[in-house]
């Protein structure tokens, strides 16, 4: 491939999975456009990249900041984008009685909307290359379990987006690759430890003590559930993007695989199981 022709869009890339993603394929030679919403990150980032990489303001929620991204990335490539990787995201978590509207609609806005937005603005350069999307969801996006409705929400439309995108960009030669990560050991597991403990903080203490076994169990979930390193996602992004015959589906990491056998399951089965993991005694009398 030529310089342009290896030209990669990542969203998210000042940390976690997007950061390791950018540095990776940096590093394997592709050209890279970091998506940042801050130029601070954007400067670190390049601090630790070769010229090839090239931070870009990328706010998925910004109609104009998607726009001037796409205008310099199409100044940039002539026009030919060879892969956007949909890693920007937010995860929500918490009991749906627990959790603030707003926050679930930006939750949306950013797994959602935003990937969509960014898809829709980049398209006209993924089909001149004849290119790749690669969304990055979630086991969460093949199993919808209890505390997790509203982000399981946001990554079974993930799901739903890449299965029609991919037939529908097939005439134009354009690969969709949705690949189901499970959890990460990134800075971002902190966060949701503090955003979980914020949202028991401003629930009625009442709401909280009913779901205080669905609250404590997936706490314990968060320390103790293994992860994977964010280079090992990055790794499976960049085969996605050298395979002759990019996959449709993949799952990274034990949480994801987890996941997926799981959904395999007969329904009954399934939930008797989940309900017999989070509120033990209920299911030892049952």
């Amino acid at each position: 491939m030529t310089t342009v022709d290896r030209a990669v869009v990542v969203t998210g890339a000042s940390s976690g999975i997007g950061e390791a993603t950018a540095l990776h394929l940096d590093e394997l030679g592709f050209t890279v456009f970091a998506g940042v919403r801050r130029d601070e990150d954007g400067k670190a980032l390049a601090a630790r990249a070769s010229d090839r990489l090239t931070p870009i303001r990328l706010d998925v929620t910004d109609v104009d900041s998607i726009a001037a991204a796409v205008t310099f990335v199409k100044d940039t490539t002539e026009g030919r984008l060879h892969a956007l990787v949909n890693n920007a995201g937010l995860s929500v978590n918490g009991p749906l009685e627990l959790l603030p509207v707003r926050q679930i609609e930006r939750l949306m806005e950013v797994n959602v909307i935003g990937l969509m937005a960014v898809t829709q603005a980049f398209l006209p350069l993924l089909r001149a290359a004849e290119g790749r999307i690669i969304n990055i969801s979630s086991g969460h996006g093949l199993l919808a379990i209890p505390d997790k409705s509203a982000y399981a929400a946001s990554k079974f439309a993930v799901q739903a987006i890449s299965d029609a995108l991919r037939v529908e960009l097939m005439p134009f030669g354009v690969t969709v690759s949705c690949l189901a990560v499970g959890k990460v050991e990134t800075a971002v597991l902190g966060k949701i430890v503090e955003e979980r403990q914020a949202m028991v903080r401003n629930a009625a203490p009442g709401i909280v003590e009913i779901y205080r076994p669905l609250i404590e169990f997936f706490d314990r979930e968060v320390r103790d559930l293994p992860g994977i390193a964010p280079i090992g996602v990055a790794r499976v992004v960049a085969a996605t993007l050298t395979a002759v015959k990019p996959k449709a589906h993949a799952t990274v990491g034990p949480g994801a695989k987890k996941m997926k056998n799981l959904a395999r399951l007969p329904v009954r089965l399934r939930d008797w199981m989940l309900a017999k993991a989070l509120y033990s005694r209920k299911g030892e009398n049952a």
